[in-house]
């Protein structure tokens, strides 16, 4: 079995709300247990916002397209911005301490990265940055 579902929202964080509930509902139709269900879910918004903010920097006549790709044994989400990207090589080898709570930035990636099976970032030619979120799925 394999599906794509797209999802295309305006950059604007006042629609994170209605990504969560696709997210969880497609999770949950999915099969997967509610522990799974949430770390998908916190992590797609994760994603979202951090395309709306960084990539697309809350513009909104940009959007965010979200493609979710359920498969037998995973559940994989891409989120899509128009961003020029960032290096995340670099950002993963100096990524904050998450227990300083001083430092305001940084803890997104570091959930997605704990939370997620696989996390993937690529730069797309003429779209801009896509993150893969990937959580497999016990079959």
């Amino acid at each position: 079995m394999s599906e794509e579902i797209f999802v295309k929202i305006p950059s604007n964080y006042k629609f994170l709300n209605l990504v969560d509930k696709v997210t969880c509902e497609l999770a949950e139709e999915h099969g997967l247990g509610q522990e799974l269900i949430d770390e998908v879910a916190i992590s797609v918004i994760e994603a979202c916002t951090n395309a709306i903010e960084h990539g697309n920097k809350c513009c909104p006549e940009e959007t965010v397209e979200i493609v979710y790709r359920l498969m037998d044994d995973r559940f994989s989400v891409e989120v899509y911005d128009h961003g020029n990207g960032f290096d995340y090589k670099s950002y993963f080898e100096h990524i904050p301490d998450p227990k300083d709570i001083h430092h305001s930035r940084g803890r997104g990636l570091y959930i997605m990265r704990q939370m997620m099976d696989a996390l993937e970032f690529e730069m797309v030619s003429g779209r801009g940055m896509k993150v893969t979120l990937q959580k497999l799925k016990d079959v």
